[in-house]
C-alpha cells in the first residue's frame, strides 16, 4: 500500500483497489447481515452473556470501529463504503432498526460463517488503508501531470481520463480507448475515497474550482480550528484545480453531487418498499436460485420497514415499535408465539370459546384489514394456527364453512397479540373475554 501512495503513476491502480474493497466491505456486510453470522462472534456472545440479553448487532460493528481517527477504521470511512450499495445500507438499517437475530434467513451451505466475518473485516481494514493514501496520491500524480512530457505515452490528454486507463498497446496513448463511463466511474471512485478520509473533500474543492475561476470564494472552517483532513483536502483540492479543464471541473461537479445526493441515510427507507431489492442476501440472487427462497427471505424486513415508515406521532417511539414487532413475528419467536395461545386458550370458557367461529366469521374484513395493519403476514398467521395460507385466506373471505373453535380462538387472540406489540387498537368486534387472558399474559416477545 506504501508503494501505491509513493509511486504518482500508481494512482489508477490505487482507484481500482478501493473500488474492490469497497465493493468487498458491501458484499461481506450484507452476507454477516443475511446468515446471521455476526451472532456467533465472540466479542458479540461476550457481551450478550455479560447484560444477560440477546445479541446486539451494534456490539459486532462497534468492535471493529474505531473513535481515533488514526487507529483505525470509523463509521464515516464505513458510510462512505456503503454509499452507492442500496441492499447493504437497507440491510445495515433493517438489522439495526429491528434489533432481532436474523431477517434474512439465507444458508450458509458449505461457506463457512467464519469466513463472512472474516471477509468483512480484511475488507474494511483494507479499506481503511487505502484511503489513507488518496490525497497524498492525487497531489503526486498531479504533480507528475503537469511536469511531464506532453509526447510521453504514459501521459493522456486530459488527467480524469488517465484515472481509467485500461492498458493500450505500446506506442498508443493510454487515454484514446477509454470510454467515458469508465472515466466517470474513476473519478466517483478516487472522490469517494477523498471524501471517507476527509469530510471536508467537497467543501475544499468547490472552494479550489471557484478561485480557478475567478471567483472569490472562502471556506466555513472557523477560526483557529483544524478539523482532521483539512489540510490534506486543501491540498489534493487546489491540485486538481490547477489541471483539470473547465469542462472537467463541471463533470467533477456532477459526480461530486450525485455523491451527495445519496448521502441520505433517510433513503434506506424508501428503499425498504422496493420489490426490486428482494433480499440482501447474494446467495439468494445468484443463478438457480427460486422465487419462492427470496420472498420467503424479504418478508421480516417488509413488515419492519412497513412498520418503520407509518407516519410520525409525538409521543411515539416507531422504532421501539418496530423492534417489538419485528421481535413478535420473526420466525425464531414462534415456538413462543405459540406457547402464549395455548396458555390463552385454556384461559377461555368452554361457552365463551363456542362463539369465536361466528365472530371471526361475521367481522371477516374488519379481523383481516387489522391483521394487516399489524403488519401480520397471512403465510405467519397461518404458520401460528397450524393451518394453509390458503385456507386462512378463505376464512378472512367468509367463504366456505365456519373455522373450527381452536382455530378461531387461536386468530382472534393472535391478532389480539400482534396489535398489541405493534401498538394498535384492537378491533372492537373481538369480545372481551377473548382478549383479556392474551393481554393479561407477559407477551415479552
Amino acid at each position: 500500500m506504501s508503494a501505491v501512495g509513493d509511486d504518482p503513476l500508481c494512482l489508477p491502480v490505487l482507484v481500482e483497489l478501493g473500488g474492490a474493497l469497497r465493493g468487498g466491505v458491501a458484499s461481506a456486510l450484507r452476507e454477516v447481515i443475511a446468515t446471521g453470522a455476526w451472532q456467533q462472534d465472540l466479542g458479540v456472545r461476550r457481551e450478550a452473556a455479560h447484560w444477560r440479553h440477546e445479541p446486539r448487532f451494534g456490539a459486532f460493528l462497534e468492535q471493529d470501529l474505531e473513535r481515533r481517527r488514526d487507529r483505525g477504521p470509523k463509521r464515516e470511512h464505513l458510510d462512505a463504503a456503503l454509499l452507492m450499495f442500496p441492499e447493504t445500507r437497507a440491510a445495515l438499517y433493517r438489522v439495526d432498526a429491528a434489533q432481532c437475530p436474523q431477517h434474512c434467513r439465507a444458508e450458509t451451505g458449505t461457506f463457512s460463517e467464519d469466513r463472512h466475518t472474516d471477509d468483512y473485516r480484511q475488507a474494511l481494514f483494507g479499506w481503511y488503508a487505502a484511503i489513507q493514501h488518496a490525497h497524498a496520491c492525487v497531489v503526486r500524480a498531479v504533480r507528475w501531470f503537469k511536469e511531464a512530457d506532453p509526447s510521453d505515452p504514459r501521459r493522456p490528454q486530459e488527467f480524469t481520463q488517465w484515472l481509467a486507463r485500461t492498458g493500450s498497446r505500446r506506442g498508443r496513448r493510454a487515454a484514446d480507448g477509454t470510454a467515458p463511463a469508465a472515466s466517470q466511474e474513476a473519478v466517483r471512485e478516487i472522490l469517494l475515497m477523498m471524501h471517507a478520509w476527509s469530510p471536508h473533500t467537497f467543501e475544499a474543492m468547490d472552494v479550489a474550482f471557484r478561485k480557478a475561476e475567478g471567483e472569490q470564494a472562502f471556506h466555513a472552517w472557523g477560526g483557529g480550528f483544524e478539523p482532521a483532513g483539512r489540510s490534506e483536502a486543501q491540498a489534493a483540492a487546489e491540485a486538481l484545480a490547477d489541471v483539470l479543464s473547465p469542462q472537467e471541473r463541471q463533470h467533477v461537479r456532477g459526480v461530486m453531487a450525485d455523491i451527495e445526493s445519496e448521502d441520505v441515510w433517510d433513503r434506506d427507507m424508501t428503499l425498504a418498499k422496493d420489490s426490486a431489492l428482494p433480499c440482501t442476501s447474494d446467495r439468494h440472487r445468484a443463478y438457480g436460485t427460486g422465487s419462492g427462497d427470496r420472498e420467503d427471505c424479504a418478508k421480516a424486513r417488509d413488515r419492519v420497514y412497513e412498520e418503520a415508515s407509518r407516519p410520525w406521532d409525538e409521543g411515539a417511539d416507531r422504532k421501539a415499535g418496530a423492534a417489538r414487532l419485528a421481535r413478535f413475528l420473526l420466525g425464531a419467536r414462534a415456538d413462543r408465539v405459540k406457547a402464549v395461545l395455548t396458555t390463552a386458550r385454556t384461559a377461555v370458557a368452554r361457552d365463551s370459546m363456542a362463539t369465536a367461529p361466528q365472530v371471526w366469521h361475521d367481522s371477516a374484513d374488519l379481523l383481516r384489514e387489522a391483521r394487516e395493519a399489524a403488519g401480520l403476514d397471512l403465510h405467519d398467521a397461518a404458520g401460528h394456527l397450524d393451518i394453509k395460507p390458503h385456507t386462512l385466506q378463505r376464512f378472512e373471505q367468509a367463504a366456505g364453512k365456519l373455522p373450527g373453535r381452536p382455530v378461531s380462538l387461536s386468530y382472534l387472540q393472535l391478532l389480539t397479540v400482534a396489535c398489541t406489540q405493534g401498538g394498535h387498537p384492537v378491533p372492537a368486534c373481538i369480545p372481551q373475554a377473548f382478549s383479556e387472558p392474551v393481554t393479561a399474559l407477559p407477551t415479552t416477545l
